[in-house]
């Protein structure tokens, strides 16, 4: 048994975190001193050290942590001071993680996690990168497992470009685009100057009031920001999905992703606990679905989903559902909210738009000099609960709960998500139901579900009938 150390790349990444803050400094240092090596020495010998020893760390985690690729496992042979040697035998693993980034082709190089149900929730089991060949070989053998037979070419689902567009869609936040922009525009100021960087903020705030029509200039640059933010997002889960597709064979599903950093995800279809339908309020009204499935490790990267089907119309979205996954189907809801608790469904909301209308009113006649900008960020701060309302009216007619031949489903809202969300009872660690005060005169009470992977994971179901929910408790246990 051969033991296999990772790309020599690891020391890098097991530095990274810490050689970026030295780093720079250093060669500042190196600048200001005019080129001459003696006085960039004597003045920057202790961070010189110190960045010697991050990297000998780097060296020692990299020489002291091997594993070997076998047919039945992987081996684990890891840790300088404290040693632990372990096997993570194929049947057992989840999910395997595979990036490709554009700068390791050359020196055919891949990040690989590999993930178990007994794993941490923010960690993989095993993280490293690995050599082309070993990564091949990993994935060989734990496909052999699943697969058995060899010459099975599966099914295999591949969705349209604009199903990619409307997961991106769907999926893009501002806060991370906005990040993105700021950590580039800081960057682009280390690299070539405070000048640059001043020059370039000068200039999109010029654009920005160029733009404003009408707006208040600081609204306008709020609104540009948001909606720059929002783009770039965009555009970055356009090229982290695109190329999506699904092949099933056998109990081995793959997913592959991505064009600038390719990404490959192996699964063991018994790991997967659940299936799950989300809809924005945007794509209801349209009529298309996404569906995720949960599994250890799938969707545990930064910026990651864990997506199963894109986006597609509700028959496309469910025959094909049916192709991939047929173990779990989704049943009719043999619960539902009663009329008497709708007010329920939209108290809360109808409350948060009364607060925030008094705090709007009152800034707008407190602060003259503002009213403007008070009534803008007003109006886009209104719209948040108002869509929540609309939510909340539409959650009614969609809670529930269904249980028929050890299938357990449950539609519920999530903030501003409609989710459905479909499981084998055996998933299912426990099943808790809540009652407040205000409940209690009508008789309902909140379902909560608990599931298991990495972690806990629950599903609130609200406002159903408390008699309705015990009977269907004593059907389902």
């Amino acid at each position: 048994m051969e033991f296999q150390h990772p790309h020599p790349v690891q020391i890098i990444r097991n530095t990274s975190r810490f050689w970026l803050l030295l780093l720079l400094p250093v060669l500042r240092g190196f600048l200001f001193s005019g080129g001459n090596l003696y006085v960039w020495m004597k003045g920057a010998w202790m961070d010189l050290l110190v960045l010697v020893a991050i990297v000998l760390f780097g060296y020692l985690s990299w020489y002291f942590n091997t594993f070997y690729v076998g047919k039945d496992g992987v081996y684990i042979h890891k840790g300088i001071f404290l040693i632990q040697q372990y096997v993570i035998p194929y049947e057992m693993i989840s999910s395997i993680t595979v990036e490709n980034p554009f700068y390791l082709s050359p020196i055919r190089g891949s990040y690989v996690k590999l993930d178990t149900d007994a794993g941490n929730v923010r960690q993989a089991d095993l993280s490293f990168v690995m050599k082309r060949k070993d990564v091949e070989r990993l994935v060989k053998y734990a496909q052999e497992k699943l697969v058995g037979d060899a010459k099975n070419m599966g099914r295999i689902y591949s969705p349209r470009l604009w199903y990619i567009a409307i997961l991106s869609l769907i999926s893009s936040n501002s806060l991370t685009g906005v990040l993105f922009a700021s950590t580039l525009i800081s960057q682009s100021g280390n690299l070539l100057g405070k000048e640059f960087e001043d020059m370039l903020v000068t200039n999109l705030t010029k654009i920005a009031e160029l733009l404003a029509f009408g707006i208040p200039p600081a609204a306008a640059i709020l609104a540009y920001l948001l909606l720059g933010g929002w783009g770039l997002a965009f555009l970055l889960n356009i090229i982290r999905n695109k190329d999506f597709s699904v092949n099933r064979r056998n109990q081995s599903m793959t997913i592959r992703a991505g064009i600038l950093i390719p990404r490959y995800y192996c699964f063991n279809i018994g790991r997967i606990n659940l299936v799950e339908i989300r809809q924005t309020l945007f794509t209801k009204v349209l009529g298309y679905y996404s569906v995720y499935i949960n599994c250890a490790g799938y969707g545990k990267l930064k910026n990651g989903t864990s997506v199963l089907i894109p986006a597609a119309e509700r028959r496309e979205a469910m025959r094909n559902l049916n192709l991939l996954f047929p173990e779990i189907q989704f049943v009719k809801r043999d619960i539902k909210p009663k009329p008497v608790d709708f007010r329920r469904f939209i108290f809360i909301p109808t409350i948060i738009i009364v607060v925030f209308a008094v705090i709007i009113a009152g800034s707008y006649l407190f602060f003259p000099g503002f009213r403007g900008l008070i009534l803008f960020v007003g109006i886009m701060i209104e719209i948040i609960p108002v869509l929540y309302l609309i939510v909340r009216m539409i959650s009614y007619s969609h809670t529930g709960i269904g249980y028929s031949q050890g299938m357990l489903t449950a539609s519920y809202t999530k903030r501003l998500l409609f989710c459905r969300v479909s499981m084998p009872r055996e998933k299912v660690s426990k099943i808790v139901y809540r009652q407040n005060l205000l409940q209690k005169s009508t008789g309902c009470c909140d379902v909560v579900i608990y599931t298991y992977s990495e972690g806990t994971k629950r599903h609130i179901i609200r406002n159903l009938n408390q008699t309705e929910v015990q009977e269907l408790l004593k059907h389902s246990i």
